[in-house]
């Protein structure tokens, strides 16, 4: 179901179109004579290009093959200035769809009812808040830790395995994406525990995070590459429901670069 932040996200993502076409607009208009417009004609199996200036006569003065960029920008701006009024008028319709738009009408119904026979009731699509709320609250036993391991801990005082790990889950914290810690998966005949599992709200589906710290050393990273694979054989691949990471000791973990890649991943999740 459509969902008032995806539209205001579209919202968002739109404005930010209409921007960068009125800038880059702007930008080309003060590149060429103003009033001239571009003619295309076939010529045999290709085409010719002709500027028409304001008043002139139909068929334009030719534009030679080497200054063929002058073609394009004068496209280009036929282009902007036409995509200009659809924008407008789409944002304007969603503004005004956001006005009007009401609740989930399975969430309304359930608050309709009194608190004590909201129990008794199986709803027929749960709202995005008691979907989460199960999700988070799953019990599950995860992988024990060596009594010689080093001790990692998040902000959150969640033991993990790496000073990278910490990284991630402290980011995901931060970003407030929930996720679980090697929480076991079935994967054909035998069982993994992906480093952390998250749940697109939007689609209510898990996305599992694998990070591969150790590229360095060859014994795992044949055993990485063999975990790819069986995340692959079982159909789930990545940039629909896994995330790789890969660090080794001459290049670690870009805490910028994955800072911006879980603010995306925010969005793309539903948060």
């Amino acid at each position: 179901m459509l969902r008032t932040k995806e539209i205001l996200n579209e919202i968002t993502s739109l404005e930010d179109s209409k921007k960068k076409v009125a800038r880059e607009l702007e930008r080309l208009k003060q590149q060429v004579p103003e009033g001239v417009s571009l003619r295309v004609a076939r010529h045999g199996g290709s085409y010719q290009y002709f500027i028409r200036e304001k008043g002139a006569e139909k068929t334009g003065k030719y534009i030679k093959k080497k200054d063929h960029k002058s073609a394009e920008k004068l496209a280009q701006i036929e282009y902007d200035e036409k995509l200009i009024n659809p924008l407008n008028e789409t944002l304007e319709q969603l503004k005004a769809l956001v006005k009007i738009w009401g609740d989930d009408p399975f969430n309304e119904a359930i608050k309709q009812l009194p608190p004590l026979k909201r129990d008794l009731v199986v709803p027929l699509n749960k709202s995005d808040e008691s979907f989460l709320s199960e999700w988070k609250e799953q019990e599950y036993t995860g992988v024990a830790f060596p009594d010689d391991s080093p001790e990692y801990y998040t902000r959150q005082g969640l033991r993990v395995r790496s000073k990278s790990e910490i990284i991630i889950a402290d980011l995901l914290d931060e970003m407030s994406i929930p996720f679980h810690y090697e929480k076991p998966l079935k994967l054909g005949s035998g069982i993994v525990h992906p480093d952390f599992t998250l749940l697109n709200l939007i689609e209510r589906k898990e996305v599992y995070w694998e990070h591969f710290g150790m590229m360095d050393d060859m014994d795992y990273r044949n055993n990485a590459f063999l975990k790819i694979r069986k995340y692959e054989s079982a159909g789930l691949y990545q940039h629909d429901s896994v995330i790789w990471t890969f660090e080794t000791g001459k290049y670690p973990l870009n805490t910028r670069e994955i800072r911006k890649m879980i603010k995306t991943l925010k969005d793309t999740l539903g948060y």
